[in-house]
């Protein structure tokens, strides 16, 4: 919790820097069609066309920095809580194999399912993605092969079997999946 209100606090800490350097950049803005309109009484048409491309270049950099920052804002906000959710990702593994074998109407049993659902809803709405494993063709961008065996029931390169889940988090790979795989 201290860590979600330090990240809040710096959050709202960058975007009073990012405001202080817009102004900064808009005042400056400012100064400079100023000068330029002044200059244009002074010059002719052939002197102020310097100005003007001065001046849009300066508005196009200040609009390019401006989609950078509120891109590094997103990106902060989506991908924060990151590392939470890997300190989670094994408590979610040890309800996994707690539940492994268990009657699934026993009460206690129910119990555990609900709150492990509970978890997993709640990391979904975070942006949490299990990545598809069983049966599924071997993707060394997603799996990490800790074993092959070879198999007359699975197809060359197909996953035989998962030893520990992977996940994403809104499309970046947080854990590979652990599998072991056909050859």
């Amino acid at each position: 919790m201290a860590d979600d209100i330090k990240k809040d606090e710096n959050l709202d800490e960058e975007a009073r820097d990012i405001k202080d350097i817009e102004d900064e950049i808009e005042a400056d803005l400012d100064e400079e069609i100023i000068d330029a309109e002044i200059v244009d009484d002074e010059k002719d048409a052939s002197g102020n066309n310097e100005y003007i491309e001065k001046y849009q270049r300066l508005m196009a950099d200040f609009a390019n920095y401006k989609q950078r920052e509120e891109k590094a804002k997103a990106d902060f906000k989506k991908f924060a809580s990151s590392s939470l959710i890997e300190k989670l990702l094994p408590v979610l593994d040890n309800f996994d194999r707690a539940l492994k074998d268990k009657d699934p109407e026993d009460p206690f049993v129910k119990g555990v399912i609900m709150t492990r659902d509970e978890l997993v809803k709640t990391l979904k709405n975070e942006g949490l993605e299990e990545i598809p494993s069983d049966g599924e063709k071997f993707d060394h961008n997603l799996h990490h092969a800790v074993m092959t065996e070879e198999s007359d029931t699975v197809k060359e390169d197909y996953i035989i079997e998962t030893f520990q889940k992977g996940y994403t988090l809104n499309g970046r790979i947080l854990r590979p999946a652990m599998v072991k795989v056909s050859k």
